[in-house]
């Protein structure tokens, strides 16, 4: 269940609001944050840059029952600066996060914009039209239950060895050992 404050419940409630969008990606050791606001916005002690390069992102969904959400936020990349950073930067499994905030009569984001989106980057593709001069990147985002069936560790046979020591023949019979080892008992 999501909780939202009173300002932020108020500014839902009227009967005009401007609502825009808080944009979170880390690459490396620096965040970049973004808006699709008209000017630049600061919340929480942090600048988010205007609508220049934050095009928008697909529906997000949610549902009662636990399960992988994906969206993909789309980037402007004429300009080339977020295409060398992804190009240069480790961008896998790093966060992205979306927050809806609402804005007061001077333009100024309401307290505590609401969090309407968490998760990891997959991978972004970028493709490019020559016939229009557009560009664009789109990062695909996953949410936390993306790795819940993933089964974690390493198995004791010669193939998965050989992966991550080639070479090495410790395992060339394991397959032929018939009794079950049981760690931890005499």
């Amino acid at each position: 269940m999501r909780t939202t404050t009173t300002a932020v419940t108020s500014a839902i409630d009227a009967t005009q609001n401007t609502p825009v969008h808080l944009f979170e990606i880390t690459l490396g050791a620096t965040v970049y944050r973004m808006t699709n606001a008209y000017m630049p916005l600061t919340w929480n002690n942090n600048v988010y840059s205007q609508a220049g390069h934050f095009l928008g992102f697909t529906d997000i969904e949610e549902s009662a029952t636990l399960g992988v959400n994906k969206i993909t936020v789309a980037l402007s990349a004429v300009d080339r600066t977020y295409v060398s950073l992804f190009l240069a930067q480790n961008y896998l499994d790093q966060p992205l996060k979306i927050y809806t905030a609402f804005l007061d009569g001077t333009g100024a984001p309401i307290d505590d914009p609401v969090l309407v989106f968490e998760g990891r980057i997959n991978a972004p593709s970028i493709t490019e039209n020559p016939d229009d001069g557009t560009a664009t990147i789109a990062i695909t985002a996953s949410n936390s239950w993306v790795d819940f069936e993933r089964r974690i560790g390493r198995y004791t046979n010669h193939e998965a060895q050989q992966l991550h020591f080639p070479g090495d023949d410790g395992f060339e019979f394991a397959s032929e050992i018939v009794k079950d080892v049981v760690w931890g008992r005499p």
